[in-house]
């Protein structure tokens, strides 16, 4: 009974928990890496893309919490760095009417569901010339 117990409540803690799809884009595996650089864009020099992965939370979902899943997985996946693409959606219409003005405005309260997608990356290597 006690052993049921500790599943269950293993098990609920599981529940608000992130998936990151992973889609592989090399047939090569790593070992894990020690840390992961988080980049908002391509970064300069040459690096080899090894998975796009993806998350997506609920609407309570700090996008930290959603962006350290995606960073996690990558570096399980022995990915050196990641190039983030936000792309979260809103719920429901981002604008609204004022009713006083006839005007359309940004809804200040807009819930946003968060969705993040990214490139797992390894920096390639440059062969060292001998002879030098």
């Amino acid at each position: 009974m006690a052993g049921l117990v500790a599943g269950l409540i293993s098990l609920a803690g599981c529940v608000h928990q992130e998936t990151v799809q992973v889609r592989h884009l090399t047939s090569a595996r790593y070992l894990p890496s020690r840390y992961v650089q988080v980049y908002r864009k391509a970064p300069e020099g040459p690096y080899e893309k090894i998975a796009v992965l993806e998350a997506t939370g609920q609407p309570d979902t700090p996008r930290s919490q959603l962006l350290g899943s995606i960073v996690e997985k990558a570096r399980e996946l022995g990915a050196e760095a990641v190039i983030v693409e936000d792309k979260s959606q809103p719920i429901g219409n981002p604008l609204v009417m004022n009713p006083t003005g006839g005007m359309y405005s940004v809804n200040p309260g807009m819930q946003m569901i968060p969705r993040f997608r990214a490139t797992a990356i390894r920096f390639a290597t440059e062969p060292s010339s001998s002879g030098e």
